[in-house]
């Protein structure tokens, strides 16, 4: 009997036991490699919030930028494989050991993918005094005049640069461009009309064109934005072409396979919510759910893309 009260007392604390061994038993942080403010750290914050409800735990935003945004992903690629250090990531970092060398991570071999969650389509944009109102007249425009047109990158091999030397490549275009740091600096010399052209996030592009400052040419989607749609894509006359950055999820390769699928079903469930897919539309975004095991297939050949076209534009 003395026994048997013994285990009976001991049954709260096995089952807290059974509850820490849980996963997650504390928050879960998201690390971005940008800074506060900015589209990517929007988007972490609005999805943060419905993925932490579904997991039961809150999760905490933490912003490591520089190097291009490769910071980030080194950091999480050599955090603890626990499921408690994510990485919300984009596009350009995958190609950042192509673009800068030993960065502490491989995209394909540190990660295991858990979602994408959205595009980030970009907009090239023209300034108000340039004679062009769309993508066809801005690749007569630059035709009839090789070399005389400068754009704005904001750094070296961002998608925003890469996306104009692939638009320029297709089109037998001789562009000039100007690197600044950052897309606001970039926005800057474009309204200064210091360049004539840049590539902009759309939502940026939509705030200038709503103030008379800039014209939108052209969207770097296959297909029109949603709700965007009286803006004509570049793949109208350069036929395929698809330049917006993909957003999404990984962990560090070797978390427990548990703890994936626990990410995964939170992030799904995150992206079913309307209200945060009809705010990331407002402001710009696609949302554009693929599960880990569809992201992880599709990503070497968006990685291959972007390394080649690096390349070809990287001084050696």
């Amino acid at each position: 009997m003395r026994g048997l009260f013994k285990a009976l007392a001991m049954l709260p604390f096995l089952a807290g036991a059974a509850v820490a061994d849980g996963y997650p038993t504390k928050p879960v942080t998201m690390v971005v490699g940008f800074s506060a403010g900015g589209g990517m750290d929007t988007l972490a914050r609005m999805a943060a919030e419905p993925a932490g409800a579904a997991l039961g735990q809150q999760i905490a935003v933490e912003n490591r930028p520089g190097a291009g945004g490769t910071i980030a992903p080194g950091y999480v690629a050599n955090a603890a494989a626990d499921g408690y250090t994510i990485w919300l990531g984009e596009t350009a970092a995958t190609i950042g050991p192509v673009v800068h060398g030993d960065v502490g991570y491989d995209a394909i071999d540190s990660f295991i993918p858990i979602a994408q969650l959205a595009v980030a389509p970009l907009a090239l944009v023209a300034g108000k005094d340039v004679a062009a109102t769309n993508i066809q007249e801005f690749v007569d425009l630059v035709k009839a005049n090789p070399g005389e047109f400068f754009y704005a990158s904001p750094g070296v091999a961002t998608l925003q640069h890469l996306a104009v030397e692939a638009l320029a490549d297709a089109a037998g275009l001789e562009l000039d461009v100007v690197h600044f740091k950052g897309g606001s600096p970039s926005m800057q010399a474009l309204l200064s009309g210091e360049v004539s052209f840049a590539v902009v996030s759309l939502n940026a592009a939509r705030s200038q064109s709503e103030g008379g400052n800039v014209t939108i040419l052209g969207v770097t989607t296959v297909d029109p934005v949603p709700g965007f749609e009286e803006i004509g894509p570049v793949s109208d006359v350069i036929e395929g072409f698809d330049a917006a950055p993909r957003q999404f999820i990984m962990v560090p390769a070797g978390t427990p396979d548990a703890v994936v699928t626990t990410l995964r079903d939170a992030f799904r469930t995150a992206m079913e919510d309307q209200d945060l897919r009809d705010s990331l539309s407002a402001r710009g975004l696609v949302p554009t759910y693929l599960d880990g095991p569809d992201l992880a297939a599709e990503l070497p050949g968006v990685i291959e893309t972007w390394s080649a076209t690096a390349q070809a534009v990287l001084p050696n």
